[in-house]
């Protein structure tokens, strides 16, 4: 008894792939942010201006790890669209190939 056929939801896919990148935008903006964060060393006074010295270099990670994570989100997305793009051309030269196979003559 037959089942069910198998479909590959490339729709679903494509609309993923639309989502990962634009939590990739918000990410690259959320970098841009801390990029336009910059701390006057007078912003704390006489007895804070270590401050500024010390998070600094945590502002530069923070910016390093945004973009690394907008980067993997947009390869994420056209990977998906890359498998997308794969797969539904894969079903269509099978069907085509099925079709030719069981026709008359």
């Amino acid at each position: 008894m037959p089942g069910e056929p198998l479909r590959f939801p490339a729709g679903e896919v494509r609309r993923h792939a639309e989502s990962t990148d634009a939590v990739a935008e918000a990410i690259e903006q959320a970098r841009a942010a801390v990029r336009e964060v910059a701390m006057d060393t007078q912003a704390y006074g006489e007895l804070c201006q270590f401050l500024p010295g010390l998070l600094s270099p945590i502002f530069a990670s923070a910016a390093g790890a945004l973009a690394e994570t907008a980067e993997s989100l947009r390869e994420t997305a056209h990977h998906l669209r890359t498998a997308v793009t794969g797969i539904t051309g894969a079903d269509t030269t099978a069907a085509e190939t099925i079709r030719d196979l069981s026709a008359p003559g």
